[in-house]
């Protein structure tokens, strides 16, 4: 009984639709038109087609009419669903094509088209799985991005060092860094190790006291304090800048904190950093006494005696020779880390070269340094400059040592 239920309703699925057009010389109701087509094809194709009994077999659905009022005409459209095959469904389709009066006004009906509804199944079907497979290709991506970003961070937490007496966390190039990077907690320097860079060093959570060892760093070196963008990294900024020399001050979008975010945040951020004199100043910090003479930490190297121009007692001794080159040459010099000269041209184009010179460390050139040519040098990688003096420079980048001769 079951089976035989099963084979009725399988039988019965809609497997074509029958439209049609209809147009009739007179006034007259959706209902007048069902009863035309039932009458006129009343043993026009024999007992096996008889559309009352199609109907009641359920294989020939619903008619569905729909008419509308055109001057003294009315015009429609006939819909048949049909489970039919293939050639039953055209001969019903030309039956129906063959009645030409509904109630007393004659009539013409034409067919419009016969949708094989699995087609349409299949496009959907074809739709779907296009969608099912970007998402399964999306959701493998991101698998295998989750699994890269675990394997990166399993090795940061495996390189991270513990400095100083405090032993606080920090990247293993810390002790080697000529610039710092301070931040507030370990998984703020995991983060900052994930995406390459390895001077960091943290506070160890301390808001009231910063260590020692940090503000050794800090006074020896170029350093930029980089605070979560909330109330806890406020606390943190307002320590560093009362207890500290730092130089600059970089900030976590408001509401993020530095261990979740991406590269690209991080570098907007340190893109962005201020001097932090600006920042005390509109904190209303005073910042650190100034220690002793005897006692203070050297902030640069102090002239060589053989350096005949003292303008260059500025200038790394690695960078001097380069300057009065591009002095007397009137270029712009990029070299590589050694300090070995890469290229040279015209500072007239400078801003269009400076970044298409490979392996390029630093720039030294005998003009005015502008922001424009810092903000370049910064997204080129490039680690220092050496020009003759700054010129509406208000923030250097961290990362990004600046040399004036004058």
């Amino acid at each position: 009984m079951g089976s035989h239920r099963l084979f009725k309703d399988l039988n019965s699925q809609e497997k074509y639709t029958i439209h049609l057009e209809i147009v009739v010389n007179g006034h007259v109701d959706h209902s007048d038109v069902i009863g035309a087509l039932f009458g006129q094809m009343e043993g026009l194709l024999g007992p096996e087609l008889e559309l009352k009994e199609l109907q009641k077999t359920g294989k020939v659905g619903r008619i569905h009419v729909k008419m509308k009022t055109e001057g003294e005409k009315m015009r429609g459209t006939i819909t048949v669903s049909s489970s039919l095959d293939r050639a039953r469904t055209a001969l019903l389709a030309a039956a129906l094509e063959t009645v030409d009066k509904v109630g007393p006004y004659n009539a013409s009906v034409t067919l419009k088209k016969i949708v094989d509804e699995r087609d349409e199944k299949r496009r959907k079907i074809a739709k779907r799985a296009v969608q099912i497979i970007k998402q399964w290709r999306a959701e493998s991506a991101e698998s295998y991005r989750e699994l890269i970003d675990l394997v990166i961070k399993e090795s940061a937490e495996e390189e991270i060092i513990l400095y100083g007496p405090e032993r606080l966390p920090a990247s293993p190039g810390i002790g080697e860094a000529e610039s710092v990077i301070v931040v507030e907690g370990r998984a703020d320097v995991v983060n900052m190790m994930r995406y390459g860079w390895n001077n960091v060093i943290s506070i160890g959570g301390a808001v009231e006291k910063v260590p020692e060892t940090v503000v050794r760093l800090i006074g020896e070196r170029e350093a930029t304090a980089f605070v979560d963008g909330d109330r806890g990294g406020e606390l943190v900024l307002r320590a560093l800048l009362e207890q500290t020399d730092v130089d600059f001050v970089a900030r976590a979008p408001p509401g993020k904190t530095v261990q979740d975010l991406t590269a690209k945040e991080i570098r907007k951020a340190l893109a962005a950093a201020e001097p932090a004199e600006e920042v005390r100043r509109r904190m209303g910090i005073k910042g650190p006494s100034p220690a002793p003479a005897a006692e203070a930490a050297p902030r640069t190297r102090s002239a060589e005696p053989e350096v005949r121009d003292r303008r260059l007692a500025r200038l790394p001794p690695g960078m001097r020779e380069l300057y009065r080159k591009a002095e007397e040459e009137g270029v712009a010099i990029l070299a590589d880390e050694e300090m070995t000269p890469l290229a040279s041209f015209p500072l007239s184009d400078l801003y269009d070269s400076m970044d298409k010179v490979e392996g390029a460390a630093y720039l030294v050139y005998a003009g005015n340094l502008t922001q424009r040519i810092v903000d370049k040098a910064f997204k080129s990688g490039l680690r220092a400059i050496a020009a003759r003096k700054l010129f509406d420079v208000t923030r250097v980048p961290a990362g990004v040592k600046v040399y004036t001769a004058e």
